[in-house]
């Protein structure tokens, strides 16, 4: 019997991906966050945070065969920065201390963020894995990329555990409410006057299709995964029908603090997207760890706009 252990079990994604592990009749899934699931699932459930020794000692008794680290979304606004930065490397740190330490575990997948590349204007036009971020670095990126050090520390001192990394553009889809998706589904969309930013998603279903494929193919190394093409923010707004209100800068923070009194608080990292946009190149998640999304960048916004329900990709 595979036991999967899955860290960030109370997020959208965490939840739908423990919903499809457990449907598998030789895997017991061990599911841990310090918030309560938005997905109800039917495995074990720990509410406990990463960072303690409680966490440490759950892992070392479960004793996974594989690690799936998800609790590495960015919840400044729900938990504070100070808070959030504990859980994102804090937390990691501890998490793959013990995993050093338990001699079943031989596979971790660690979400990741395309926020590690930065916002800038000045990063390259496509950027691969091994691209680093130019300009001011944000609170999110740093504790991203100190994750991954970490990540890069464990795999280097423990070559028998595979390390996948997975640096997941923006999730865009029907039911995920991340703060990008609450923002472009908005009937009227506030934008940066002169701007019109390069964007590149993966839809909520290839997303959880891409960490299946990680768990059952285990492939080591770091992946960016996207869906094949981009698309500017203009065209977004137009295949959702939605009417964007150009803002000048100053204007534009306004209104972004305005939908912050609503709750629909936009990172700093989200509001650089919508700046400057950011696209990766996704060749090695095809041609090394074998993955490729059902859905082009296109077809992900009209299905998140619930306007095709396209199951198979097409040249962007």
């Amino acid at each position: 019997m595979e036991r999967i252990l899955v860290t960030g079990a109370a997020t959208w994604t965490g939840g739908r991906l423990v919903q499809q592990l457990e449907r598998r009749p030789d895997v017991t899934v061990f599911a841990v966050d310090d918030g309560a699931p938005r997905v109800a699932f039917t495995s074990e459930f720990r509410r406990t945070g990463i960072d303690g020794l409680a966490f440490a000692h759950h892992l070392l008794d479960v004793a996974p065969h594989t690690v799936i680290h998800l609790q590495t979304v960015d919840r400044s606004t729900e938990d504070g920065r100070h808070r959030a930065h504990d859980e994102a490397v804090v937390g990691a740190q501890a998490l793959f201390g013990a995993i050093g330490r338990c001699q079943d575990t031989t596979r971790v997948i660690v979400k990741s963020d395309s926020a590690i590349y930065g916002g800038s204007a000045r990063n390259p036009s496509v950027l691969t894995e091994d691209s680093a971020g130019r300009g001011r670095s944000d609170r999110y990126q740093r504790d991203l990329s100190d994750m991954e050090q970490f990540v890069g520390d464990a795999a280097t001192s423990d070559p028998g555990v595979a390390y996948t990394v997975l640096r997941f553009a923006p999730i865009f889809g029907a039911t995920i409410r991340n703060p990008l998706s609450r923002y472009l589904t908005l009937p009227a969309v506030p934008t940066l006057l002169g701007f019109d930013p390069r964007m590149q998603f993966v839809h909520e279903d290839d997303a959880l299709g891409a960490l299946v494929h990680a768990v059952d193919h285990g492939v080591p190394g770091t992946f960016n995964v996207a869906a094949p093409g981009q698309i500017y923010l203009s065209r977004v707004l137009r295949l959702g029908r939605r009417v964007p209100q150009p803002l000048p800068g100053r204007m534009f923070d306004a209104a972004l603090r305005g939908l912050a009194r609503t709750d629909l608080v936009i990172p700093r990292h989200v509001s650089a997207l919508l700046k400057n946009g950011r696209v990766m190149d996704v060749s090695a998640m095809v041609a090394e760890l074998g993955f490729g999304p059902s859905l082009t960048c296109r077809q992900t916004v009209l299905a998140a706009y619930g306007r095709v329900p396209v199951t198979t990709a097409e040249p962007a």
